[in-house]
């Protein structure tokens, strides 16, 4: 079980964001909520602030997911790891500039993703299982 790490899921396949939820959530993750547009997002993080927001670049709606992070931070500063079916380079600099935790490219290992989640939350010393 995880330590109660929050994730808000920003993914406009449902079918990509339905096994997202199935699988994190079976990792002990608690999923705050799912939402697929930027605007939505943006919403959904002023309504309750997540631990990490697992944002895919390419949305449905008005804004991207590099906009909404952009937007995001203006009042919260909550890691983001960026998701993408694309490797374009140009794309991918935009979303480092956000200083986000990780860019993972589609499909990844969702192993890999909770890696990267948790590295961004260390146990508390003596608390390493």
């Amino acid at each position: 079980m995880k330590k109660n790490i929050s994730i808000l899921i920003v993914e406009d396949e449902a079918y990509s964001a339905l096994f997202l939820q199935d699988a994190l959530s079976i990792e002990g993750y608690d999923i705050c909520d799912t939402v697929a547009t930027g605007e939505k997002a943006i919403k959904a993080v002023e309504n309750k602030v997540p631990d990490v927001i697992l944002m895919d670049i390419h949305l449905a709606g008005e804004i991207n997911g590099i906009e909404a992070v952009g937007q995001i931070r203006l009042k919260n500063k909550v890691p983001v790891i960026f998701i993408s079916g694309y490797r374009d380079r140009e794309l991918i600099e935009k979303a480092q500039k956000m200083e986000p935790l990780a860019f993972l490219v589609k499909p990844f290992d969702v192993g890999e993703l909770c890696a990267k989640i948790d590295s961004a939350f260390p146990p508390p010393p003596g608390d390493e299982k």
